[in-house]
């Protein structure tokens, strides 16, 4: 396959993973970025490599084991850049899903991710779960459950990822965009029109939007959702998931030598800016204020993220609840171009593979 040249649009982690396949595979490979690699959603996320316990509350267990799988090649890496945390359920009187509840999902996260080498889950006394925590809310409170996960600097990992494979070769384009494909492989960019072999679309939220703008359909629609977090001078030895009235979790983790509060979910126009609005950023700040004292100042924010998360549905679904839509990928090929759409930035090196699969049937490989 060394003679087939095949163009990456994207240079977010799927991307760059989907090029780590291919370059594994013998392609010769070029990426195309409109920004900066790593530049967008994958440097705002939750800062987690993670399989996603509240998607055992929905039965998706096959994708929660492959995302633990996932966590652990990323920590094999040995990149200094990833390191497993402790994370602890809170448990109050009266609120939330009830402690045997919580711990049988522990259980069960424990045994699906047998082989990692991590701590397993554990039940903790109130006062130990106060000592953990600092400041957090007494009123109510019983104790905790906590489980292990892995914590990462999702930029640092996602650009060392990038500068492995342009030492293997990579011929990275930032700063380019792509105005229009053709699904004869060809690529419009900077007034001219390359041809590839095949093409793989990994722009994240952005996928069906270039497709619709290249005049190829596709019978998916990806809603965007905007996941905005706050860095916060708070500093963290343990992280923290806070329970929310509406099913929904938020995050209070250790990140350097501060915390990170997160994530919200508001339906975003991928077309527009990303970026928090200031309602997401008075919410962060009044869960916070629930959960632990003393309140967040407003000088005590470092930095405000957001990110888009590309939630694939079937067109005509486009009011779906985006709170239990999966967030699983799938990949549609269009003649020589594969389009990734959906994922997680956990199991990006699964998707790659994926696309690499379908790469394969189009260069004729099986």
């Amino acid at each position: 396959m060394e003679g087939r040249h095949i163009a990456v649009i994207g240079g977010g982690i799927n991307g760059v993973m989907s090029a780590w396949a291919l370059l594994d595979r013998g392609y010769r490979v070029s990426l195309f970025e409109a920004g900066q690699l790593i530049g967008a959603t994958s440097r705002a996320s939750s800062k987690m490599l993670h399989g996603g316990l509240r998607y055992l509350e929905q039965g998706r267990i096959g994708m929660v084991r492959e995302a633990l799988l996932e966590r652990r090649w990323w920590l094999e890496r040995g990149t200094g850049l990833a390191a497993p945390f402790r994370m602890h359920i809170p448990l109050y009187r009266g609120k939330g899903r009830p402690g045997w509840m919580i711990r049988a999902g522990t259980l069960l996260y424990d045994l699906l991710a047998l082989g990692s080498k991590l701590p397993r889950s554990a039940r903790h006394s109130r006062d130990d779960t106060l000592a953990a925590i600092p400041g957090l809310q007494e009123q109510g409170l019983l104790g905790s459950v906590s489980y292990w996960d892995v914590r990462m600097d999702d930029e640092a990992l996602g650009r060392w990822a990038a500068e492995q494979l342009i030492r293997r070769g990579l011929q990275c384009h930032s700063g380019l965009p792509i105005l229009r494909l053709a699904s004869n492989g060809e690529l419009e960019c900077a007034g001219k029109v390359r041809k590839f072999d095949a093409v793989v679309n990994a722009t994240g939220p952005w996928a069906t939007q270039l497709l619709e703008q290249s005049g190829i359909a596709c019978p998916w629609k990806l809603l965007a959702v905007r996941g905005s977090h706050l860095v916060v001078a708070r500093p963290l030895r343990e992280g923290c998931l806070f329970q929310q009235d509406d099913g929904r979790v938020v995050f209070y983790l250790p990140f350097r030598n501060l915390a990170i509060l997160g994530t919200t979910e508001a339906r975003a126009d991928p077309r527009d800016p990303v970026c928090a609005s200031e309602t997401e950023v008075e919410e962060l700040l009044a869960i916070h204020a629930r959960h632990v004292r003393p309140a967040l100042r407003r000088d005590e924010i470092v930095e405000v993220m957001a990110g888009l998360r590309p939630i694939v549905v079937p067109r005509g679904k486009e009011g779906a609840d985006t709170r239990t839509a999966s967030r699983e990928s799938l990949t549609v090929r269009t003649g020589k171009v594969v389009t990734l759409l959906g994922g997680k930035w956990t199991t990006a090196r699964q998707q790659g593979l994926s696309v690499a699969d379908e790469i394969d049937r189009i260069c004729g490989r099986t």
